[in-house]
């Protein structure tokens, strides 16, 4: 697996600090969380910043653009759904140019009364002009499991609807969590249709979650981690820290060097784990 953090985490940072601190603290890669008609502002807005220096900028530090993030999601107004597929199209646009495989959308808010499988065939149908349009320029259409589709069965409902090699699933154990789904059900189940994987830990409650380091709250993110590599998973594994929305939760230096390392710890081959216990037990 490859381990990234993304952008709204730091909404402070520039493109060049980002970069910097991916590679100091030990990450693979970043995801670059791109704005185009949202009001937060952050120091590091792909769209703002020729495409060819932000390519050199991680290029220079040798690290990986693992996504572009959008906040694109279907609403079943027509109008709108137009305007937001215009969007769409460029996110595809400028991940090609920046030279990023993967744009990250949402899935869609299924309406009061209406079946959820409906919902599901109305975004796969928006989503397949879509599809071809990003296949033509080698990018693949992430979508997370973010409104209604939560789950993995909702998810993989809306996958074999779409039915496009150039849409695959970005799945966030948080979101899945919030819904009381664990990766012991979701990963086998979507096996192959995850192509991108979002984690962060919180403290899940009545009144809401409140997030915390890695390893610290309710969220299974070191047992997601193990149900991934049995599947053979070895792709892309973003750290999310809500800063760009929060702004009185921790800074990213006091958590983004916390997360790599439980990343890179809960994803150790089984025999280097034996062999660390074997030697510790040795010296008593």
């Amino acid at each position: 697996m490859k381990f990234a953090f993304s952008t709204i985490g730091c909404p402070k940072w520039d493109l060049q600090t980002v970069a910097a601190r991916a590679k100091e603290y030990g990450y693979d890669g970043v995801e670059l969380r791109g704005f185009l008609n949202e009001s937060v502002l952050t120091a590091a807005n792909v769209f703002l910043t020729e495409p060819g220096k932000v390519r050199q900028t991680f290029a220079d530090q040798g690290v990986a653009i693992a996504c572009l993030g959008s906040a694109i999601a279907m609403t079943g107004k027509k109008k709108r759904d137009a305007q937001l597929a215009e969007e769409a199209r460029a996110f595809v646009d400028r991940a090609a140019a920046i030279g990023t495989p993967l744009v990250r959308l949402s899935d869609t808010q299924a309406r009061i009364g209406h079946d959820r499988s409906d919902a599901a065939l109305a975004l796969a149908q928006w989503l397949g002009p879509l599809a071809d349009y990003a296949a033509q320029r080698e990018v693949t259409l992430v979508v997370e499991n973010l409104l209604s589709f939560r789950t993995a069965k909702e998810m993989w409902m809306m996958l074999e609807a779409v039915n496009h090699p150039a849409v695959a699933c970005c799945w966030d154990v948080f979101n899945a969590s919030q819904v009381g789904e664990s990766p012991w059900v979701s990963v086998p189940l979507l096996n192959s249709k995850i192509q991108y994987v979002h984690v962060k830990d919180a403290k899940l409650g009545p009144l809401g979650a409140t997030f915390c380091k890695l390893g610290e709250g309710d969220v299974p993110v070191a047992t997601l981690l193990t149900r991934l590599r049995g599947i053979g998973y070895e792709g892309w594994v973003t750290f999310e820290w809500d800063k760009a929305w929060l702004a009185n939760i921790a800074e990213p230096e006091d958590v983004f060097p916390d997360a790599i390392t439980k990343l890179k710890e809960w994803t150790k081959p089984q025999i280097e784990v034996k062999e660390k216990v074997i030697a510790t037990a040795g010296k008593h």
